[in-house]
């Protein structure tokens, strides 16, 4: 019986797993991967709100017309029952304050401001026996506005009451005869305008408002009653603050 070859086979194999761990240990260790940053967590910037109070300037333009008809009785031979038409415009400027509140995309708020202005127009009525020099030194608006806001983009509408003073001085009948007057007055206005966010607390806008006929006009001399309509448009750009 040949054993030989049998028992030398197992004397390598005995030899192979005792010289594998010497050979390995030899050999270089693995290089290990370079340690990682731990990953930073940056939490997605809230949402842009347009809630809370704001105050602000703007400055605009106006342009006017109105036509209509006086009632009267004469002075100087000259009778004041006939049509008029008036026309006007100027710069006007100044501050308002408001507050709005968003909820969804919608925005809801009311605004007030207060306007001086450096405009005048003309005055004919009944065949010239009326010439006059229109103002309208300062006025103001308590409106509402509803919106729909794109992220820090704001279109809007806008609507509600104006209030102010108007002053009429000029001549009237043969003569003539000057005369000056002034009064105060209501009105309506509607109106669009878009606002835009800026950085930080600042917000850009530019605005258009619409105003009806006034409750009221100055007097003119020897005329009870005058029946018209006006109309009245402003466009303005203004600059606001928010809290």
């Amino acid at each position: 019986m040949i054993r030989f070859p049998v028992a030398a086979f197992a004397s390598a194999m005995v030899f192979a797993a005792v010289a594998e761990p010497t050979l390995a240990a030899d050999l270089p260790a693995p290089a290990l991967p370079p340690p990682q940053a731990p990953a930073v967590y940056m939490p997605a910037p809230p949402p842009f709100s347009w809630t809370g109070f704001y105050v602000g300037g703007n400055a605009g333009y106006g342009w006017a017309n109105s036509s209509g008809g006086m009632i009267g009785g004469t002075l100087g031979g000259v009778s004041f029952a006939g049509p008029f038409s008036a026309s006007g415009n100027g710069f006007l400027g100044g501050a308002q304050v408001g507050y709005n509140f968003q909820y969804g995309a919608g925005v809801f708020g009311v605004e007030t401001d207060f306007q001086g202005t450096v405009g005048s127009g003309t005055v004919s009525a009944v065949t010239d026996a009326v010439n006059a020099t229109a103002k309208n030194p300062w006025f103001g608006t308590v409106r509402g506005r509803v919106g729909y806001a794109f992220d820090r983009i704001l279109v809007y509408a806008t609507g509600g009451g104006v209030y102010g003073n108007s002053t009429l001085s000029g001549t009237a009948g043969v003569g003539p005869a000057a005369f000056s007057s002034s009064t105060t007055y209501w009105a309506w206005t509607a109106g669009l305008g878009v606002e835009a966010a800026l950085g930080g607390p600042w917000s850009a806008k530019i605005e258009y408002l619409y105003v009806g006929t006034p409750s009221s006009v100055p007097a003119v001399p020897n005329v009870t009653a005058v029946a018209g309509t006006a109309n009245t448009n402003i466009i303005r750009a203004g600059i606001n603050y928010h809290f």
